[in-house]
């Protein structure tokens, strides 16, 4: 973001919120595609106490500039990234302030835009005018399918490089090996999983089905032993490994143990391995038992839950 946007001022950053402020166009934030919501913030708030009547009394009893002021508008209360109810007065006194303020029209069904007032565990709470919203939600995935701006994140934080020889193991229904096609260059890309449905229709998507030949294969194959692949060969693992809430993978530790030691003895000396997983501190303690040194991370939500991107290393 700070290449693209070199006035940004980071303010606060907290689990899966970034606070800045941007000096400068903001239509250019419509395509930073890991963006989940970006909002236009109206008021900020910090205590221990806070609450949605303290919020919309403060907003309401200041003059505030709306960033996108046509079309229709609806309220929305967030708790903790929860939607929450709240007293019908207070939703209608929040509506009648930005009827009142704006040239937007109030549209409960189907708003062309939304304004949330949102409260965070972390003592942090705001009000902001929604400019952009995530293209891809649940509803219109496959489940258990990563959404594209998260897989996008991940292979930015991998810094893929055209020499890389990239290997995606539990490849799912290809978020990941489609962002790497589209977005990124590389030497050689080993897409695979244990799923052979999964595999097909990876296969078949035209990021995938369109590279030129030899440059990716995709196939069926076990991440816990990849047998296809060379020792030493592999010079940045990029993977969203089962995070056993979902699927039953048995003891999860056991089972990051033996991706590790499969991960170990495919990477070549210097690799790499970018892993995401909600199973933070079992993919730590198995990461320090297993000989890698945890290089960098970062952390976000996924699907509601608090997950982290780990850049692994092996243990010189």
């Amino acid at each position: 973001m700070r290449a693209r946007f070199p006035a940004v001022k980071i303010i606060d950053i907290f689990d899966g919120l970034v606070h800045y402020k941007l000096d400068g166009d903001s239509h250019g934030l419509e395509k930073i595609i890991y963006f989940n919501n970006t909002f236009f913030v109206l008021k900020t708030m910090k205590g221990k106490q806070l609450n949605f009547p303290a919020l919309v009394g403060a907003v309401c009893s200041s003059k505030n500039y709306f960033l996108v002021n046509k079309g229709s508008f609806r309220i929305r209360f967030v708790q903790e990234n929860q939607f929450a109810k709240v007293d019908k007065s207070l939703t209608r006194r929040a509506e009648e302030y930005v009827a009142a303020n704006s040239k937007l029209k109030l549209d409960r069904l189907s708003p062309t835009n939304e304004v949330w007032f949102s409260i965070r565990r972390e003592g942090f709470s705001f009000c902001g005018e929604l400019i952009t919203k995530r293209e891809f939600t649940e509803k219109n995935l496959n489940k258990g399918e990563l959404r594209p701006e998260i897989a996008y994140l991940i292979c930015c934080f991998a810094d893929v490089s055209p020499e890389d020889t990239v290997l995606e193991p539990f490849c799912g229904y290809g978020s990941i090996p489609v962002q790497l096609a589209k977005k990124f260059r590389f030497k050689k890309l080993f897409v695979s999983d244990a799923d052979e449905s999964k595999v097909s229709m990876t296969a078949a998507r035209k990021q995938l089905a369109s590279a030129p030949q030899g440059l990716i294969d995709c196939r069926t194959a076990d991440a816990l032993s990849l047998k296809h692949i060379e020792d030493n060969s592999i010079s940045l693992v990029i993977t969203d490994p089962p995070w056993g809430f979902y699927e039953d993978i048995g003891d999860i530790s056991a089972f990051y143990k033996k991706m590790l030691k499969s991960f170990a003895r495919v990477l070549a000396p210097g690799g790499r391995a970018v892993v995401l997983s909600a199973r933070k501190e079992e993919l730590e303690h198995c990461a320090a038992e297993c000989g890698f040194e945890i290089k960098d991370s970062v952390h976000t939500l996924v699907n509601g839950k608090k997950a982290g991107v780990y850049l692994l290393m092996a243990a010189s």
